[in-house]
């Protein structure tokens, strides 16, 4: 792996400033994050089963029991318009 990384290249690519310390300390980082996907990469996989959640249960959701909620008079009385007991809403679709 290629340990050498031009910093002050990257962040000129990407239209960002770094001083001569913030370029070191981002160096750092990106070989550190380099070396830990090439360890990642190394594993051996051979026979293992893929994880497609990290918790092997179903069912650990409760059951959905829909409540009454609002009686229609309390839910308009906070609305800006009403008619005919239904909610007006500005129109945002403007008709041909």
């Amino acid at each position: 792996m290629r340990e050498n990384i031009d910093v002050k290249h990257l962040a000129w690519l990407s239209r960002i400033s770094l001083d001569d310390e913030e370029a070191k300390e981002l160096e750092k980082r990106i070989v550190k994050a380099r070396r830990l996907i090439d360890t990642l990469l190394e594993a051996e996989l051979e026979g293992v089963e893929p994880l497609y959640h990290a918790v092997d249960k179903e069912g650990l959701l409760r059951p959905d029991n829909p409540s009454r909620g609002l009686d229609r008079e309390d839910a308009l009385l906070n609305a800006a318009k009403t008619e005919k007991g239904f909610i007006v809403a500005p129109r945002t679709v403007e008709e041909e």
